[in-house]
């Protein structure tokens, strides 16, 4: 039992063993180059999935904080629904060439004396 080589039996080679060996090596040799070839387009598709899955999400977010910004600026540029409302002084509407402008000269009442 010390020595391990004693462990394994001696089995004779079969007739056309070390041919048929030799073929199947020589097959594996071959299939492992064809795998060889396919690796860079493989790599280069894992980094191109890989970015995007960096930058898709950073993309998406500003699109959103764009739409907010243009829904935000839209509702501030729009008139209130009952045109313009003056609490301390008068507005008048003045003529504009571009039915989607108004024009509006607003004044104060009077101005408090300190």
């Amino acid at each position: 039992m010390s020595e391990p080589i004693r462990l394994f039996l001696d089995l004779p080679v079969p007739p056309g063993g070390l041919e048929r060996l030799q073929r199947r090596l020589a097959a594996d040799h071959r299939t492992a180059r064809r795998h060889v070839r396919w690796l860079p387009a493989g790599a280069a598709f894992a980094s191109g999935v890989l970015l995007l899955a960096i930058l898709l999400p950073g993309a998406i977010t500003r699109q959103r904080q764009t739409d907010q910004l243009t829904a935000a600026l839209h509702a501030a540029i729009a008139p209130p629904p009952g045109g313009i409302r003056v609490v301390d002084g008068a507005a008048l509407e003045l003529p504009s060439g571009d039915p989607a402008v108004r024009l509006y000269l607003v004044q104060a009442a009077s101005a408090a004396a300190d």
